[in-house]
């Protein structure tokens, strides 16, 4: 496929000291970028935009489900085939990106979702038992067993996320739309990826192992009950 069917993502908030350099690596493997800079109160925004990319600023943070949203709402008006989604902080490499492009050259409707199991010992001990909780229930819903439902290294094809009515705005919308997609029979498949934790340069994670793996656990909750 060509590179310039495929868009990356990069939701932002407080990452100036790492946005720059995920922008500079990103674009060798893609046509464009997409950075939403959500409501961050450093300077972001200001290398963000000296890197030549399309800046969506919201004036206040809002969260990463919501910036996601804003962003492929975007990318879909730009005409994207595919939409790349990666983190600001420096957590996912860019040099995987070829892995994705390659997965979706063999199966061009399927949700790609990193997974960094190979290198599950880099892991944080908290981060590793509140991803395994989220796997577990998470895999329970869809029926089948993913290797990473947590990682926000993705790749999702444009006529998905069209069809998709996605309405939550934090750290579980990445899981809504797994759920979401699953129901109307999309492919789910695992692309394998690094797993990053030490950066000195990066911005310390917003995901709070505890407040956002419950909230992840609720719109499993939901989707079980029928009312996500």
């Amino acid at each position: 496929m060509e590179n310039g069917q495929v868009c990356a993502l990069i939701p932002a908030f407080n990452a100036e000291s790492s946005i720059g350099e995920v922008i500079a690596r990103t674009k060798g493997f893609v046509d464009g970028v997409i950075v939403v800079n959500d409501g961050s109160t450093d300077r972001t925004g200001e290398v963000a935009s000296v890197h030549d990319v399309e800046l969506i600023s919201i004036p206040s943070n809002r969260g990463k489900g919501y910036a996601l949203r804003q962003g492929f709402a975007r990318a879909l008006s730009n005409g994207c085939n595919a939409i790349l989604t990666l983190d600001a902080d420096g957590q996912h490499d860019p040099a995987d990106i070829p892995n994705f492009l390659g997965a979706h050259d063999k199966d061009s409707g399927a949700i790609l979702i990193g997974s960094r199991m190979a290198q599950a010992e880099r892991f944080p001990r908290q981060r590793y038992y509140s991803n395994r909780a989220a796997v577990f229930f998470i895999s329970k819903a869809l029926g089948q067993r993913l290797e990473d439902t947590q990682c926000g290294f993705r790749l999702y094809p444009s006529q998905v996320i069209r069809r998709i009515v996605l309405t939550t705005s934090h750290f579980q919308m990445e899981t809504e739309v797994l759920l979401r997609a699953a129901r109307q029979g999309v492919r789910l498949q695992s692309v394998p990826v690094k797993n990053i934790y030490v950066n000195g340069n990066g911005p310390r994670s917003n995901f709070r192992p505890v407040v956002d793996t419950f909230y992840i656990c609720m719109v499993v909750l939901q989707d079980y009950l029928g009312i996500l």
